[in-house]
């Protein structure tokens, strides 16, 4: 079933304009009759098309129950990347069900994240999240600087690719915080500011991997382990 995404629906019916309209009837060319999901940030409904105009679609809303939310937490803490690579990288974790997503500041990475880009990570995060089928959309939090990171009460893992030795991934915790690092990786001190918080230095393979691909890769190997 096709979903959209809207802020919220408070009846039994709604009418739709602008952006969401323009979807519904050139997007997915919907005719009346059509029936598709909704999802807000508390709930999922499943609505009907009862009327589709040049300027708006009214939809009668058939059914709704509370959004499924994660039986786990899994914040990245993401080292800030150029613009094309941040964007691939919320969108992978949005589809890959992370709960909450940290920019980080760190010696090699990009040193600001503009305002209008959190509405930018927003919407990807959101496509991200009707395409997969999640019902949550990640909570996207201000950038820090990466001396400045605190991840109390969760299991904290720093994937790192010096590290000597490789192992397998193993999680003992339902609520998990991870880091990866940008273009250039991690500072010898910067490792060393993660260990003394807490972070658990772990390399499960051999490869060097891009940041864009390690955001995937690692973040895929933590669901699973959380699965």
């Amino acid at each position: 079933m096709k979903r959209i995404w809207l802020d919220e629906v408070e009846s039994s019916s709604c009418e739709l304009r602008d952006d969401a309209h323009h979807y519904l009837k050139t997007v997915l060319r919907s005719r009346e009759g059509d029936e598709f999901g909704i999802l807000t940030p508390e709930k999922f409904c499943v609505a009907k098309v009862s009327r589709i105009t040049n300027k708006f679609t009214s939809l009668e809303i058939l059914s709704e129950r509370p959004a499924v939310k994660p039986s786990y937490s899994l914040a990245v803490y993401q080292c800030v990347l150029k613009r094309e690579y941040m964007d691939f990288a919320v969108e992978k974790y949005a589809e890959l069900g992370v709960t909450e997503i940290i920019p980080v500041i760190s010696a090699r990475s990009m040193k600001d994240v503009k305002d209008k880009s959190f509405s930018r990570y927003h919407d990807i995060a959101v496509k991200a999240v009707l395409q997969s089928e999640n019902e949550h959309v990640p909570v996207i939090m201000p950038p820090v600087e990466l001396a400045d990171i605190q991840a109390d009460n969760a299991e904290k893992l720093l994937f790192y690719e010096r590290k000597e030795g490789k192992e397998p991934l193993k999680i003992q915790s339902r609520d998990v915080a991870m880091i990866i690092g940008c273009e250039g990786g991690f500072e010898d001190a910067e490792v060393e500011t993660l260990k003394s918080k807490g972070f658990r230095v772990v390399s499960p393979f051999t490869p060097v991997l891009k940041a864009e691909t390690a955001a995937v890769v690692f973040t895929g190997l933590v669901r699973m382990e959380l699965e």
